[in-house]
């Protein structure tokens, strides 16, 4: 009895730890190399300017769980590399590029779909942070196939720890403005809603059986409905054409560490919003 106790211990022990194995050896070879990738929600086509003209105000502002992440600096460098002069007084310059970091952070693979799906001033849906643990449950004798799962769990465990894939993902909201070519005005219109309800039903009814036939039956109700609305429309002219855009960068290896994709997604999205100027 003890023997075969044993027997199925060092079986189930075997059979987890060689999963286990499997699974980080899937790892170590299909995320061993760093991916760095950026999604942009839409195109955007800025009026080439002569040269004269190629002025730009840089903003960037970050509400993400990490602050530390700095923009403006990689993108005054990279639009003043195609020729641009960064100036610090909005009227002064022909381009805004306003940016604000909305998360920054490790997401799960699963997630990545729903960032890239994502436009300019939709939430965030879906992006778990952290990573997921495997519950493994069995039957039969206590002492066999549970206890050579709980050790084949912990050779898991220690291997998955040893050998992780890390995701990690930069979410950048992107206005953009340019002014109107010879001098032209914009004529912009602004809307805002927001509504609120409440409703409330209630209702009672009596009676009495004798048989199958109802002898008596009441009934009343009530209805209660509250609705508040609030619409704001704002027409106006401005001195700038608007464009609002996502950008969504994210950065894939086998234990990676933020720190150490923080700068390259960065990298990666001012490169990347660099480039839509000419």
């Amino acid at each position: 009895m003890l023997a075969n106790g044993l027997a199925k211990i060092a079986f189930a022990a075997s059979a987890t730890a060689l999963l286990a194995a499997c699974a980080a050896a899937d790892t170590a070879f299909n995320h061993s190399k760093l991916d760095v990738q950026t999604h942009m929600s839409e195109t955007v086509f800025l009026d080439p300017v002569p040269p004269a003209a190629k002025t730009i105000y840089v903003s960037a502002r970050n509400t993400s769980d990490h602050p530390e992440l700095d923009l403006r600096a990689g993108l005054a460098q990279a639009v003043t590399a195609r020729g641009y002069q960064v100036v610090q007084d909005p009227d002064a310059a022909h381009y805004m590029l306003r940016v604000n970091v909305l998360q920054a952070g490790e997401i799960e693979q699963k997630d990545k779909a729903n960032l890239l799906a994502a436009r300019y001033g939709d939430p965030i849906l879906g992006a778990a942070v952290g990573a997921t643990a495997g519950n493994v449950t069995t039957g039969g004798n206590p002492y066999g196939t549970a206890g050579g799962a709980l050790v084949g769990g912990l050779a898991a465990f220690a291997a998955n720890q040893l050998i992780k894939d890390f995701t990690y993902s930069v979410v950048v909201d992107i206005q953009l403005s340019e002014r109107p070519l010879k001098g032209g005005k914009v004529h912009q219109s602004t809307r805002t809603g927001a509504g609120q309800a409440k409703v409330s039903a209630e209702t009672v009814s009596t009676g009495t059986r004798v048989g199958a036939s109802p002898q008596a039956n009441s009934a009343n109700g009530s209805i209660t409905a509250n609705a508040k609305v609030k619409v704001q429309q704002v027409e106006e002219e401005a001195d700038f054409k608007q464009y609002q855009i996502r950008q969504v960068a994210y950065a894939d290896q086998m234990n990676l560490k933020f720190e150490d994709a923080a700068p390259m997604l960065a990298a990666k999205l001012t490169s990347t919003l660099s480039n839509l100027f000419e």
